[in-house]
């Protein structure tokens, strides 16, 4: 789930049913309607040019466009089924989404007429994106796979990107070479693709730098309980932005690990090289991140806040330093209070595996004891 979308002058927050908008200077709260006590936001997005912000949600299934700055509905859409993530198109004319079921579908914002689907899955998707000049959809799912579909014809599989070994659930372009596609994964790797072939160029694993060996055993332990068998930590919050013509900047967060890894990923001759930059103390993990320009945003749910770091650039040398906290949510009386259930949706990712095979054995048994 993501619950901070970040452009231009805007800073905007998505928790429960509301929406805080902040321009730096005033606070503008959205109220979202549904009929479901348990119903929530679920991914929110703001248009490139600044003039939209789109929300979906999670029980009523709604998808609401509304205008920026007046914050007045421009669409609302009802889904045919949950949706995991939404995101514009690089002309900010139509709105895709991904949804639970597999299946992408395509929203002209100019109409009120239904989505149309483009193309499936046979997994949960958990992101989609458009490529700038319009010619792919990518999406990527819970079975490992990122898929790149030819548009409009997406009915032709371009090609694959194949690696990671758990769920696939962030996808962004490499700002400063948008023909490398990155990706992060439950695999605790960090992925960067030439799309175009279906090549991986480079791979950041994560653990070589939070190198806690009972954390990770922990989360193990707690895992198998529930069935399932994990070998790394899980990349739950991912953000980039770009510095200059070679270098962007990656932030990400790690399930349980209570810092924020920050790091440079430079295009030298060809090659991609990447380089730890920072570990940034935080209490817990955040709720969700940004990088817009030269900031980057961190934001708590518990306590309503955002805290936003300055990306400073000197000769090479790059640093972070925290600039000033944002209260959002100024007159929620919910700040403080922690949902326990959905604190770690991450792991209903993780795909349980069933050993039925004895169980066959001992029924095969029972029919010859019987002949």
């Amino acid at each position: 789930m993501t619950s901070i979308a970040v452009n231009k002058n805007i800073i905007a927050i998505a928790r429960h049913l509301h929406i805080d908008c902040y321009d730096y200077s005033n606070h503008k709260i959205i109220d979202v309607e549904s009929q479901d006590a348990n119903d929530s936001i679920s991914d929110i997005v703001i248009a490139s040019n600044c003039e939209y912000i789109a929300i979906i949600t999670s029980t009523s299934k709604q998808l609401i466009i509304y205008n920026w700055p007046t914050v007045t509905t421009k669409r609302k859409y009802v889904l045919p089924r949950s949706a995991s993530k939404i995101r514009f198109s690089p002309q900010n004319d139509h709105i895709f989404v991904a949804d639970k079921t597999g299946d992408v579908l395509k929203y002209d914002i100019s109409k009120e007429s239904d989505g149309i689907k483009l193309l499936g899955h046979l997994s949960l998707l958990l992101n989609v994106l458009q490529t700038s000049d319009s010619k792919f959809i990518i999406s990527s799912d819970r079975d490992e796979k990122i898929r790149v579909s030819c548009y409009p014809n997406t009915y032709n599989i371009h090609t694959y990107c194949l690696g990671h070994t758990e769920f696939v659930n962030h996808l962004e372009f490499l700002p400063h070479d948008n023909k490398y596609l990155t990706s992060t994964s439950g695999d605790g790797t960090i992925r960067c693709w030439d799309y175009v072939t279906g090549k991986m160029h480079h791979s950041i694993d994560t653990f070589l730098d939070i190198n806690d060996e009972t954390l990770k055993s922990d989360f193990a332990k707690v895992m198998i309980e529930e069935g399932i068998e994990v070998k790394s930590l899980p990349i739950v919050h991912y953000a980039i932005t770009k510095i200059d013509e070679s270098c962007s900047i990656l932030a990400i967060a790690v399930y349980n690990f209570n810092k924020i890894l920050v790091y440079s990923l430079n295009s030298d001759n060809k090659s991609l090289k990447h380089r730890l930059l920072e570990k940034i103390d935080v209490e817990q993990l955040p709720s969700s991140l940004a990088l817009y320009g030269s900031s980057l945003f961190v934001y708590f749910d518990v306590r309503g806040i955002v805290l936003i770091y300055t990306i400073k650039y000197e000769n090479t040398n790059i640093s972070l330093e925290l600039d000033k906290t944002v209260q959002m949510f100024v007159n929620d009386q919910s700040n403080g209070i922690l949902n326990l259930e959905n604190k770690h949706p991450i792991k209903l990712l993780y795909k349980r595996k069933f050993d039925n095979v004895q169980e066959y054995q001992e029924r095969k048994k029972q029919r010859l004891g019987k002949v």
